[in-house]
This record gives C-alpha cells, structure tokens and sequence, in this order.
C-alpha cells in the first residue's frame, strides 16, 4: 500500500508529510514520530491500521520539514501549534493521534490541552519525558543556554555512503538495518562538499530549556479526557523499574506491554502492535 506525500505551512514553516487513506470515512489519526526519526518510522505500521486515513508528519527539524528559525527550540511543546494548524487545514475538528517516544509526549500535551480536539490517544513507548526536581532548573536553562550560543561551532557529520549511515544509526539504538534505512533515506541529503548529511536540525541534540517535574507529568495525563492506550516496549521505556504501577492511578489509560525494542511499531512487532491499535480506536 503506497502513500501520498503533502506538505502543510502552519505558521510560516514547512510540515512535510506522509498521507495514508486520504479520504478514508471514520476518525482520522494524526501520525507523530519519535526523537531524530521522522515519517518513515510507520512504515511498517500504517499499512496494518484498517480503512482510516493517517497522516504521519515529520516533526519540525525532522525529516523534510523545516528547521526552526533561529533562536527557535525544540522543546516538545513548541511543535503544538503547527499540529493544531495542520489539523485545522486539512477541516479536521476531531482526531485521533498516535505518538512514539518524543511523539508521545507530544501528543499528551495535545490531548491535555485541547481536550476537544483529540477523541482517542495511542502511545507507543513514552508517555511522559524523564522528570527533574524543582530545583535542577536554573543549571538546566544554563545548559541550554551556553550550547545554544555554541550550536554552529561544531560542524556536522558526513558519510561517503547511504550504507554508512545506516550503520550510524543502528548503533546508536535499538534499530536493526531493516527498520532503520527507511527512516535513514528520508532524514539524509547530500552535502553540498561531498557525500551525505543528515536533514535533521542539529539543535536537536541539544538541552531544552526548561525540563518538567514529575507534578507536571503526573498533571498533563490526569488532563486528558480521551481514553488511552500505552503500548510499552520490555527493552524500552517498559522496562523502568514502577512505570505500570505509575500508571495504574489513572482512569482510562490501558497498558499493554510488548516483548520488543523501543521501535516496537516497526518489523516483528508490528503486526500484534496494530491489532492493539485498531481493537483499541475501533471501540
């Protein structure tokens, strides 16, 4: 099953994304990918979704979407108006969304804020960031700041071959070759000296600026209205020590856990993921 590619502009920025099903009846779902990924992560997923439209962007900064104007960040709050935009051009009032890792957490905040737009929430591997103490916040906003002002010092990383950074990401997560080279052929260009580089927006490996507490976690799920369902990886986000008795003290939040690596959505798993997924947005 093959896909359209579009492209939104909320807010003077360029979404680029992946449609599937365009047009398809029912609740549309809102596709959001996870830290350094992009569109190309639900590959292997949106096939398996039934007859309902998807559409899995690239996040700013990610894939073929374009960076923020500097000084612009990348906190997981500042992707929310570009998602009410896009969701509002396209005439949807009311949707659904499915969140991997950064995604997720995004998607909670949607859904927590803007409770009237959102009817059901699936999250893969995350639901909420790490916390931080109260008190970590003044280092953390030093952080940010001192490498903000060095953000262009260090120049960014080349390949000579596709084969090459493939093997890049691989090692560095859960990603076998398979899974990883869709999403490393959409998130590389050719460098303008020689060999490739990578689209995404170097500043995204930097620190936030401001980090939640758990208060704050705990507060933005317990906003949400629409019924969830958290699909957790045993060798990923599942695997912290007291995340599904954390969880037990919502109402409406089903966890299921899955025998698989952080990018549970994509290969093996798959298949058990998006029957979790349909049986749960089908209700």
């Amino acid at each position: 099953m093959s896909c359209r590619e579009c492209q939104f502009a909320p807010n003077g920025a360029t979404i680029a994304a992946q449609r599937w099903r365009e047009g398809a009846g029912g609740t549309p779902v809102l596709a959001l990918h996870g830290w350094l990924d992009n569109a190309a992560s639900f590959i292997d997923l949106a096939p398996l979704l039934g007859e309902r439209e998807l559409l899995a962007l690239d996040l700013p900064g990610h894939g073929h979407s374009s960076h923020r104007h500097p000084p612009g960040s990348y906190n997981i709050w500042d992707d929310l108006l570009d998602l009410l935009a896009v969701a509002d051009e396209l005439g949807w009032q009311r949707f659904d969304v499915l969140g991997h890792s950064r995604g997720a957490l995004i998607a909670v905040l949607l859904a927590a804020t803007m409770p009237e737009r959102v009817r059901r929430l699936a999250l893969l591997d995350a639901v909420w960031p790490m916390p931080v103490k109260a008190e970590e916040a003044p280092s953390i906003l030093r952080r940010y700041l001192l490498q903000q002002r060095q953000a262009h010092a260090k120049a960014a990383p080349r390949y000579d071959t596709l084969e090459q950074a493939v093997a890049v990401r691989c090692r560095a997560s859960s990603l076998d070759r398979a899974a990883a080279e869709p999403i490393v052929r959409r998130g590389i260009q050719a460098h303008p000296d020689g060999g490739l580089c990578w689209r995404t927006d170097p500043r995204l490996l930097l620190s936030s600026a401001f980090k939640l507490t758990q208060e704050h976690n705990r507060a933005f799920l317990a906003a949400v209205r629409a019924p969830v369902l958290v699909l957790l990886a045993r060798h990923g986000f599942g695997g912290y020590p007291g995340i599904a008795d954390a969880l037990a003290d919502f109402a409406g939040v089903e966890v299921v856990f899955f025998d698989a690596g952080h990018h549970l959505h994509m290969g093996a798993t798959a298949a058990p993921v998006a029957a979790a997924i349909t049986g749960f947005l089908d209700r």
